[in-house]
């Protein structure tokens, strides 16, 4: 052994009460005298370091676990409580859609009924516009007809009495008027 670690390990043995015999021996962890001074220091170091870990370092991470719980907690409760809240706004969604469809389905019949009616009403001028309008031709029709028809008695008694009087040389024109007349009369079904 050099003299270097040879005055060390005496020096390290002297501190810790231990002969220079004992420690030159072995292990002075193996050796039965030591055994009372090593048992001592493992008890106060077990007492020291206990009672560090049960006053400072345990009640520590015991605060922070529970602060963790209640955080993570706090953070379930207010997430069931956006959860119904969502839940509620979409029922009252669903709630006001239906009931805006309702009212759309509501106007969208009035409005085709009142366009039902209108076209309705439209229709039913049109018609007794039309209704009139044919009343109208026909009044014409018949005046155009009675205008006609008397034209032509008129016509045929000038006809028949320039015939009558080419063929027979004179012939009395109210009697080729009654003449025709009766003619005109017996060929009208």
């Amino acid at each position: 052994m050099p003299v270097q670690a040879l005055r060390t390990s005496v020096a390290a043995a002297a501190l810790i009460g231990l002969p220079i015999a004992a420690q030159a021996a072995g292990m002075p962890q193996f050796d039965v005298k030591a055994f009372p001074s090593q048992i001592f220091w493992l008890v106060v170091c077990f007492a020291v370091l206990y009672f560090l870990m049960a006053k400072l370092v345990l009640p520590r991470i015991g605060k922070t676990i529970e602060s963790r719980e209640h955080k993570i907690q706090a953070d379930l409760d207010a997430a069931q409580k956006a959860n119904d809240a969502a839940r509620a706004t979409g029922a009252e969604q669903d709630k006001a859609l239906a009931e805006a469809r309702g009212q759309a389905s509501g106007l969208i019949r009035e409005a085709s009924e009142a366009a039902a009616a209108q076209s309705s009403a439209k229709l039913h001028e049109v018609g007794e516009r039309l209704a009139g309008d044919i009343a109208a031709a026909e009044r014409r029709i018949g005046e155009q007809r009675t205008q006609t028809l008397a034209g032509l008695a008129s016509m045929s008694t000038d006809i028949a009495t320039a015939v009558l009087g080419k063929l027979g040389g004179s012939s009395d024109p109210a009697q080729v008027a009654r003449a025709v007349d009766e003619a005109a009369k017996a060929g009208k079904p």
